[in-house]
């Protein structure tokens, strides 16, 4: 497995990012969408903080405003118990089946996750017959890649990265993506209630999340995240075949996507095997023999 196939497997699994309109999942009746957008402005002439100001769509003929409002927040308040609940876990052990499809290469392999909540992930991936490949250490400050085809060492801060792989990695994001939580926090600014599901807008400063959910247990089932900006990445990610351990649902079937400008990747995970909260420890080394590269 070269640098390639590891970037993109930590591409894929920290910027979360595809092209697919969301909007084009959801079939059927258009629903009554209400949208709360939420206007941030900076400061005045004398340089205080303004106010943020909330700002509603025109309603249609039989809705007065008021009725607009109150709509919204009630739907709003009904799906953020959804939205705030997170699966709660201090350690968590993985192991999935991998199927990554690049512009430029095409790999089949296991990853092997373990997590200490908000500290530590650590990714041992392995060949057919359990020929490890790569041994990868991410704190939230540092990152660790030994790569043993080519007898390497890689040590650098985390916000440097960016340097060696094909984008950005941050910590909580790909702790969250790895359990299979939204990306990103944020603010609730759409929701809507269509055939049994939660449809749901979330946004922050950088980016916005369309997100669905099953009403019956709350599961997610479908994510896209995107820029602001109308020319940067785009990523969508399926959920799928959710299993339980000690009363902990995990989806075990991820199809992930993502479009960087004209480049493609996809990938497939499927989990055979998950535990929480079970002792574990975080092997690596790096052998003497090894080439260490700080950028």
């Amino acid at each position: 497995m070269n640098r390639t196939a590891l970037g993109t497997l930590f591409l894929l699994l920290s910027c979360y990012l595809y092209s697919c309109s969301f909007k084009k999942l959801v079939a059927g009746k258009k629903p009554e969408v209400y949208v709360w957008h939420v206007i941030h402005n900076n400061t005045d002439s004398n340089g205080l903080t303004k106010n943020r100001v909330a700002v509603l769509p025109q309603p249609d003929s039989a809705i007065s405003n008021n009725d607009s409002l109150q709509h919204l927040v009630k739907l709003i308040d009904q799906f953020r118990p959804v939205w705030n609940k997170r699966l709660q876990f201090n350690t968590f052990i993985g192991r999935a089946k991998m199927k990554m499809e690049a512009p430029d290469d095409k790999q089949d392999f296991t990853a092997h996750f373990r997590i200490r909540k908000d500290s530590v992930i650590w990714v041992n991936v392995t060949a057919l017959g359990g020929i490890s490949f790569a041994k990868i250490l991410i704190t939230r400050d540092s990152f660790f890649m030994v790569n043993m085809l080519q007898k390497t060492a890689t040590c650098v801060p985390l916000a440097s990265a960016a340097k060696i792989l094909p984008s950005k990695v941050d910590f909580s994001s790909l702790q969250n993506l790895i359990i299979g939580e939204p990306l990103r926090g944020g603010e609730i600014t759409e929701v809507t209630e269509l055939n049994g599901k939660w449809s749901a807008r979330v946004e922050d400063s950088s980016y916005v999340q369309e997100l669905l959910y099953n009403k019956s247990d709350s599961t997610l089932t479908y994510a896209q995240l995107r820029t602001h900006s109308i020319s940067g990445p785009t990523a969508t990610t399926n959920y799928n075949s959710y299993e339980s351990s000690d009363s902990r649902k995990l989806s075990t079937g991820r199809e992930l996507k993502i479009q960087n400008g004209n480049d493609v990747y996809s990938l497939e995970m499927n989990f055979v095997k998950f535990s929480f909260d079970d002792a574990m420890d975080f092997p690596f080394s790096i052998p003497k023999s090894y080439t260490i590269k700080e950028q």
